[in-house]
């Protein structure tokens, strides 16, 4: 859930009963999971509950799992291993980089992620940063990693 708006938005208790509502959300999908199939559940299992409801689609990206074994993993760790002074552990996450899927089905090639912020930059909050030693370690990573 990314948003929720509705009823009385202003400071303070205000004891109504909305007159509309809205919910915006995303799902993470994983390999073999198709956007408008995973749409059209979601859609058929909100009406089921409540025939009124909405439910628009306003865009999809399909999944993409990048790799963790093989030559170009081992360099990437052996790069990041050389920028930052410690071998790094390949993590699952979530992300919306749609053109990731498109790209490798149209490149053939394995794509992989260098990350470089912390949990403590705050990714996509207000209050989000970088800081320059972590831009260091990653120039040198990528500079390694090239070589």
């Amino acid at each position: 859930v990314h948003g929720l708006v509705g009823g009385h938005m202003g400071p303070g208790v205000k004891t109504i009963v909305p007159a509309w509502g809205e919910l915006k959300v995303s799902m993470r999908l994983v390999p073999n999971q198709h956007p408008a199939k995973i749409f059209k559940l979601l859609k058929k299992h909100i009406r089921n509950r409540n025939p009124d409801i909405e439910v628009l689609n306003e865009g999809e990206l399909e999944p993409f799992q990048g790799i963790s074994e093989g030559p170009y993993a081992d360099a990437l760790q052996e790069a990041v291993t050389q920028g930052f002074g410690r071998r790094p552990v390949f993590v699952r996450e979530g992300g919306s980089i749609g053109a990731v899927a498109l790209l490798q089905r149209a490149w053939k090639v394995p794509i992989l992620f260098m990350g470089l912020s912390l949990p403590e930059h705050g990714y996509h909050a207000p209050n989000e940063f970088f800081d320059w030693g972590q831009a260091a370690g990653g120039i040198r990573a990528f500079v390694h990693y090239f070589q």
